[in-house]
């Protein structure tokens, strides 16, 4: 919230739909955008699509679900006096997003704590937890605006403090089955965290793991229905629009074009994993190790390091890899409670000298993402990418977005960039 901006309406995108959704339940009792059909105009925006005589949010209901705890209270603030009105819902809706998506952020970086207070000293479970929250994209852009990586991130972030619990109670598991369902009603590619979820409830549970994986299916399958109903009804395939991009995303994992965009998430200057958040390269090293090693192996960490390969795999594979937009690697943030996880792993086998490196790279991470909190889009670095190839300008080192939005922000004068 320390940048205090929000997304105008007229420069928003994917997450218009997100913003307004949770009102459209609360005042109308419906899932469409059809309260607000006069404030966008006669023709809906790109973000918008027509559907059974409905407008409808190109994306998965999951994000507006999540959004609603925090757009309850507002919403019966407003309507203390009577039912609002659409125009001042479609007003207040622009700093409720901002708020829901800095509360949804903190409450996964207050569960990726207590998951680390059961496996490491006190002091050392504070500062990866703010590695986690003010290290990575979780505060850049999680935080930001209502994503869909917010919501997965947080449902991630929570399915792993109630998967990881002691002995793994019937509730812990149905726990992680109900986050788990969020994640995939938000993006149907979370199918791959949540079959990860599934098999760690399996493999944690031991001797009960019949009557734990049945209690993580049924606490998951309501959620699940439900979306997969919305998207059938108005699109007409249980991925909703996503079914567009399916085919094409199959086909181009293992080609040199979905590699070359896998690569670009972890490596490229201007979108790379390891420029944004160099930390993360200790998760990176942890989960291959629970890959190759049988020592000190857990179950929860090879579950999930699979899905965050395949997860990698899938989004490189995506023609828009980069994530449009955004800043840093947006399609990597749902991953991130898994990769500061794993890092928490591997932090007491490291040597000192590997230790004072990694306390380096958090400096760094904390300072990139004070960068996309503050100074990110200062230079208007996505208004210069070549419509012809984009790509090109994500490996550009001599146009380094990092360092020409710190000067433009500099040079401006104000406490943070605009959107």
């Amino acid at each position: 919230m320390g940048n205090c901006r929000t997304l105008d309406i007229s420069r928003g995108g994917d997450t218009i739909p997100n913003r307004l959704i949770p009102f459209s339940v609360l005042n109308n009792r419906t899932v469409t955008l059809d309260p607000f059909r006069e404030q966008f105009g006669q023709k809906p925006p790109w973000y918008i699509q027509e559907r059974q005589g409905s407008w409808v949010s190109l994306y998965p209901i999951g994000t507006p679900l999540a959004a609603l705890p925090v757009y309850a209270p507002v919403y019966a603030f407003l309507a203390a006096g009577g039912r609002p009105s659409a125009e001042l819902l479609f007003a207040v809706s622009e700093p409720a997003e901002k708020v829901a998506a800095a509360l949804i952020t903190a409450l996964a970086v207050w569960f990726f704590w207590l998951t680390l207070i059961r496996r490491l000293p006190p002091r050392q479970a504070f500062w990866f937890a703010i590695a986690f929250g003010l290290g990575t994209g979780m505060w850049g852009t999680a935080s930001q605006i209502l994503w869909q990586q917010t919501v997965v991130a947080a449902s991630v972030t929570a399915a792993l403090w109630l998967l990881t619990w002691p002995g793994l109670p019937g509730w812990a598991a149905a726990g992680g089955g109900a986050a788990l369902s969020l994640a995939v009603a938000t993006r149907p590619a979370a199918g791959l965290l949540l079959i990860a979820g599934l098999i760690a409830a399996i493999a944690m549970a031991r001797q009960l793991w019949l009557r734990r994986a049945l209690a993580f299916c049924a606490a998951a399958a309501p959620l699940i229905a439900f979306s997969v109903s919305v998207n059938w009804y108005y699109y007409g395939h249980p991925s909703g629009f996503y079914n567009a991009f399916l085919g094409a995303i199959l086909k181009a994992i293992f080609t040199i074009k979905g590699l070359a965009g896998a690569a670009g998430l972890i490596i490229s200057p201007n979108r790379g994993l390891l420029i944004f958040t160099p930390i993360a390269i200790l998760g990176i090293l942890s989960l291959a190790r629970q890959l190759v090693t049988r020592q000190g192996r857990d179950p929860v960490l090879l579950s999930f390091g699979i899905a965050s390969l395949l997860h990698l795999l899938i989004s490189g594979a995506y023609e828009y890899w980069w994530g449009g937009w955004s800043f840093g690697p947006r399609y990597l943030v749902d991953i991130l409670p898994i990769l500061a996880l794993a890092a928490a792993d591997l932090w007491n086998r490291l040597p000192a000298w590997a230790r004072h490196l990694a306390v380096v790279a958090l400096v760094w991470s904390i300072l990139v993402q004070m960068n996309g909190a503050f100074c990110y889009p200062a230079s208007g670095w996505h208004t210069r990418i070549p419509p012809t190839d984009p790509t090109a300008s994500m490996w550009s080192w001599s146009d380094f977005e990092l360092w020409e939005d710190l000067r433009a922000w500099w040079a401006q004068g104000y406490w943070s960039a605009p959107y």
